[in-house]
């Protein structure tokens, strides 16, 4: 090949290279939330995919995978083909007090995950039937004392924030309920709101519209500071069990080995996703919060997850929550 021929053969290759990367995505994304529909996580993942869908050019499909307290789907995002083109929705339960509570996770969610951003923060929040007789924390847990085991706790599977935020509850305050775990928030909020579950402790931004319309009643928030969503809450340091503090945050997940083309656009749609107005102001409404830019990038995120991982497993150790097989 003559030379000017070979430098318009490379310079055609460079040319369509550029494109090839950025026809990325060429079809619809699946985003799994591990739980069932209808919970906070699930409303989450469905604001978010939305928005997201406007920045990729491509809708992002919610699948439910719910199931042993959101593991179920969080392996199916592990085993997912490296691709892009499936990542899934974790948070505090499923990517770090799980690694306490199971023998035999089939995760390792430092190492089996990459993080596509940390999109959103909830406190979580004591949820009681609305004829439950306490009006107050103090009041609640002198009734719990007095029931014993006849006190039911529905969360939504072993190893959910839900359960090992309440495990954390009952066992600082000193009494021991009968547990009852679903496949997700939604099923057991239908149970908590028929009056066949005592209480719950759910993250905030799952509830506040049950609480504000008077269906249950909230008695506290794990949180150092009031939420304006729910203004006369109190938190449980102003409640009187300072000790007990929960933050359900909640993050973006791709398998491992996800190319870094795709990683990078997934990374900026989800940025701009919660950096848009109208999806702040939903989740605030919610209870929720967005962290800030720069405790979204994975260089901040990768070790927050570190750190959350060996609270929850000091946590857990510390209250005697047993480990599930």
């Amino acid at each position: 090949m003559r030379p000017i021929s070979m430098l318009c053969f490379f310079a055609a290759v460079l040319a369509v290279v550029p494109v090839a990367a950025q026809s990325w995505p060429s079809r619809p994304i699946t985003l799994i939330v591990p739980f069932a529909p209808g919970g906070a996580a699930d409303g989450i993942g469905r604001i978010v995919a939305e928005a997201m869908a406007q920045h990729v050019g491509q809708p992002v499909m919610v699948e439910n995978v719910g199931g042993v307290g959101g593991t179920l789907g969080t392996a199916r995002v592990k085993n997912a083909t490296p691709d892009g083109y499936t990542i899934g929705l974790g948070h505090v339960g499923t990517h770090a007090a799980a690694v306490a509570l199971y023998r035999r996770l089939t995760y390792d969610p430092l190492s089996d995950f990459v993080p596509v951003g940390w999109i959103a923060s909830a406190p979580l929040v004591l949820s009681v039937r609305k004829d439950l007789p306490a009006a107050t924390l103090q009041e609640f847990i002198a009734w719990a004392r007095q029931q014993g085991d006849k006190v039911t706790n529905g969360h939504a599977g072993v190893g959910s924030i839900a359960h090992v935020s309440c495990a954390y509850l009952a066992a600082l305050a000193g009494f021991t309920p009968t547990e009852i775990p679903y496949k997700g928030n939604g099923p057991m909020m239908n149970d908590l709101l028929a009056g066949r579950v005592d209480y719950s402790c759910d993250q905030l931004l799952g509830v506040t519209g049950r609480i504000n319309s008077g269906q249950i009643r909230a008695l506290a928030i794990a949180a150092s500071h009031r939420s304006q969503a729910v203004p006369n809450v109190p938190t449980s340091i102003e409640a009187g069990l300072p000790a007990w503090q929960a933050n359900a945050w909640t993050a973006l997940f791709a398998p491992k080995n996800a190319p870094p083309a795709a990683l990078a656009t997934l990374r900026q749609a989800a940025n701009a996703a919660v950096d848009d107005p109208r999806v702040r102001q939903r989740l605030k409404d919610l209870g929720a919060e967005v962290p800030g830019a720069e405790e979204r990038s994975p260089e901040r995120f990768t070790p927050f997850v570190q750190e959350e991982v060996a609270r929850w497993n000091r946590i857990i150790r510390e209250a005697r929550i047993p480990y599930s097989d």
